[in-house]
């Protein structure tokens, strides 16, 4: 009878998120993953061609671990998206700062069909405005989320908070075409339920 597998592909897959963690994308080498795990460089082989095919795989894996969820309000995907880049520094690069493939979206956004359909209703917007007001946003997070990542400054929760509601106002200003605070605080009520 042969021997059972005693490294699967998921231990692998974490140990190298665990490696990337703690030392930086640069140390993510086979050596490095199987010192993490303990075992010898073999079961890491058996599993992935070589270190490019393992980086292939772990980038799908970071996403699902760290970035896709499941959101009840507009500001919660800009909050993840922002405490990811603050708290998982060295994880936001690899996902990130890297040359993009073609055709790859910017952020990862599996409520991205939900919001829309959000925005687009609770402001009585077509979709595709609706979009383009996304999209706004999410160039924002983006950028703050490098900034974060990168050391170029530090936000706290609070700070997160405000600038959130302060550029969902200013994109709302201009998507829905306000001009007064009146107008401004009427809609900001219609859509508290997507920024409380």
């Amino acid at each position: 009878m042969p021997r059972s597998k005693q490294v699967e592909k998921q231990d692998i897959l974490h140990a190298a998120t665990e490696v990337i963690r703690a030392k930086g994308q640069n140390a993510l080498t086979v050596r490095n993953i199987a010192a993490e795990l303990g075992c010898s460089t073999q079961p890491l082989y058996y599993e992935f061609e070589n270190i490019d095919h393992l980086r292939a795989e772990l980038l799908p894996y970071v996403r699902q671990q760290y970035l896709q969820f499941r959101f009840s309000n507009y500001k919660e995907f800009g909050r993840h998206f922002l405490n990811f880049a603050r708290r998982e520094k060295e994880l936001f690069r690899f996902v990130y700062l890297r040359r993009r493939e073609r055709g790859e979206t910017l952020l990862d956004d599996i409520n991205y069909d939900q919001t829309i359909r959000l925005l687009s209703h609770n402001l009585e917007m077509d979709v595709e405005t609706a979009r383009r007001m996304h999209y706004q946003m999410q160039f924002r997070c983006y950028g703050l989320g490098v900034m974060l990542a990168t050391d170029y400054c530090e936000m706290t929760d609070d700070q997160i908070e405000r600038e959130l509601t302060e550029y969902y106002q200013t994109i709302l200003r201009h998507y829905k075409g306000i001009t007064d605070d009146g107008q401004l605080q009427y809609w900001l009520n219609r859509s508290r339920n997507l920024i409380l």
